[in-house]
């Protein structure tokens, strides 16, 4: 896993959790669909660096390891 990631991806992976946390299956349609198609190299950066996962309904998923390091920040929503 490349842990070296640009701001615009960091971003995005909030974003993906943010939705995921909501109960939401977002695919890379629905992302380019809210945030605009240049989100698409971003997903594919991502991919590629081992953050996201696609399932067989072309839903996007944190890794395990993503899931692992956004939960060890302070800054990310989700811990009351």
């Amino acid at each position: 896993m490349d842990f070296h990631i640009t701001a615009e991806e960091e971003s995005l992976v909030f974003r993906i959790a943010e939705r995921l946390r909501a109960g939401d299956s977002p695919t890379d349609d629905d992302l380019a669909e809210e945030l605009g198609d240049e989100v698409r190299p971003q997903l594919q950066s991502l991919l590629a660096k081992g953050w996201i996962v696609v399932d067989a309904e072309r839903s996007l998923n944190l890794s395990t390891v993503a899931q692992v390091a956004l939960s060890s920040r302070r800054d990310v929503g989700g811990a009351d």
